[in-house]
């Protein structure tokens, strides 16, 4: 698989399930939404990884903000905004970030590819 081919998987799970996380704010049911939030944050840093070059086994999640720093291409304060969706996955405002943050790589991401071909 390329690794556009990921990226767009990437993308593509993230359209399919962003309404449904959105209808669980909607209906004020945080804690519905609290599991897919963590899944997506992890996709999205395996998308900003994949965006930089690394492979899947080079990721390491659980020191993600030390390995974040080394990454050349991110969105604009991908640190602060990644934490705190990291702190408060639960919370719509949360959900707007992860949202926003998945827009701008996914449009950064098509660049990238074009650039490296």
């Amino acid at each position: 698989m390329t690794q556009k081919d990921k990226l767009d998987q990437i993308f593509l799970e993230w359209s399919e399930k962003a309404e449904e996380i959105s209808l669980y704010f909607k209906n004020r049911d945080r804690k519905s939404a609290r599991e897919p939030m963590l899944y997506f944050l992890k996709r999205f840093l395996e998308a900003l990884f994949i965006g930089n070059g690394y492979s899947d086994m080079e990721q390491d999640f659980i020191n993600w903000k030390e390995e974040l720093r080394k990454l050349k291409h991110l969105p604009i304060n991908a640190e602060d905004r990644l934490h705190f969706v990291e702190e408060q996955p639960d919370h719509y405002q949360s959900f707007i970030q992860l949202s926003e943050l998945f827009s701008e790589w996914q449009k950064k991401s098509v660049i990238l590819l074009r650039r490296s071909t």
